[in-house]
């Protein structure tokens, strides 16, 4: 007998089972590698006596169906530091048909069923957070009953009740991370394409999630005078090319950052070269959300080469909102009601 191919097949499923329990993915999902532009200090553990119930959509969660959730995470943010708490705690796991748009104010009746007890009510002691760069180390959560993820059942809620804490059982400052949407916008920079006025144009979107308004702005281009927009959809800004093909005279500086299916749209600057546009964003998350939008502005400028310039490109990556409602409460872990807090963003690992 083959000995070695024995033992080789005999380890294999465990080690497929030990690759599964490592697997850790981050809510939301746009954050698992940028941290959150906020800072949680209060929630879920640093609240005093309190019941905190957070519903997660399911569709942005990560973990596969029917796979055991073993430990929850949330990150610390940054490099800013707290000291060790000890909590009596309890940890409860379910599902809801509500959504973060939608959740109700009396905690028990967002539960689709009976909430499983995930952990406690037992000692939990909140680690030191440092100072240590890059910081963001994760605070995990062991629990002594594994949650098996099952999101056709509905959206996930966590609820943290904090019966007891070492800080007289008032809240303290505890830093963790908090996301908002993420919405990245790059340049490409046009050097020395400058205008008869000595300046070169600069065309700037804002961060925009959907449902909202997509705000570009050109400033620094020639003024009272004709530009039009060029806009190309789901494609990101290319390297620099020369635009003299298609616009013969055009100085060499003068560089095209755009590629695929162009579209133009026309407006006039200011008197001090400046115009806007805002384009309301449908909020719908199939098609809209992380959708690249590339744009670069052409002005009309009769005493440039060939009477025009360009501006630098500009590229925007629209984001969401976290899929994530908090309700919270303060003083009792048996509350019925509290408080809700929409969108929060608490960012939360998975393993």
């Amino acid at each position: 007998m083959n000995t070695s191919r024995l033992l080789l097949a005999t380890c294999l499923p465990f080690a497929g089972v030990a690759s599964l329990a490592q697997t850790t993915v981050t809510f939301p999902s746009d954050h698992a590698n940028h941290s959150g532009q906020y800072v949680d200090y209060n929630y879920p553990y640093s609240y005093g006596v309190s019941r905190i119930l957070v519903l997660y959509e399911s569709w942005d969660i990560g973990v596969a169906p029917g796979a055991a959730i073993s430990r929850i995470g949330v990150r610390q943010h940054g490099v800013l530091t707290a000291a060790s708490r000890s909590l009596q705690l309890e940890v409860r796991m379910g599902y809801t048909m509500r959504t973060s748009t939608d959740m109700l104010t009396n905690y028990d009746n967002n539960y689709v069923g009976t909430p499983q007890t995930v952990f406690g009510p037992a000692l939990f002691v909140l680690p030191q957070l440092v100072n240590t760069p890059p910081g963001e180390q994760v605070v995990w959560l062991d629990l002594t009953t594994p949650f098996v993820f099952q999101p056709a059942s509905g959206n996930l809620l966590i609820e943290w009740r904090v019966i007891a804490n070492n800080n007289s059982n008032s809240s303290f400052n505890y830093p963790l991370d908090r996301a908002n949407f993420y919405s990245p916008v790059t340049s490409g920079t046009s050097v020395g394409c400058q205008h008869s006025g000595g300046q070169t144009a600069t065309l700037t979107s804002n961060p925009t999630t959907i449902g909202s308004n997509w705000v570009i702005a050109l400033s620094s281009a020639p003024a009272s005078s004709p530009v039009g927009i060029v806009v190309t959809v789901g494609s990101p800004l290319v390297s620099g090319y020369s635009l003299a093909p298609v616009i013969p005279g055009i100085a060499p500086a003068c560089m095209g950052y755009l590629q695929g299916n162009l579209q133009l749209f026309g407006s006039t600057t200011n008197t001090s070269g400046y115009v806007q546009w805002s384009v309301p964003v449908p909020n719908d998350r199939l098609h809209f959300n992380d959708l690249t939008i590339s744009s670069q502005a052409l002005i009309l400028d009769f005493f440039s080469p060939a009477g025009i310039v360009v501006s630098d490109g500009d590229q925007v990556q629209f984001g969401i909102d976290p899929a994530q409602t908090m309700l919270y409460s303060q003083g009792n872990v048996n509350s019925t009601t509290g408080s809700l807090w929409q969108n929060y963003g608490l960012v939360t690992l998975f393993q």
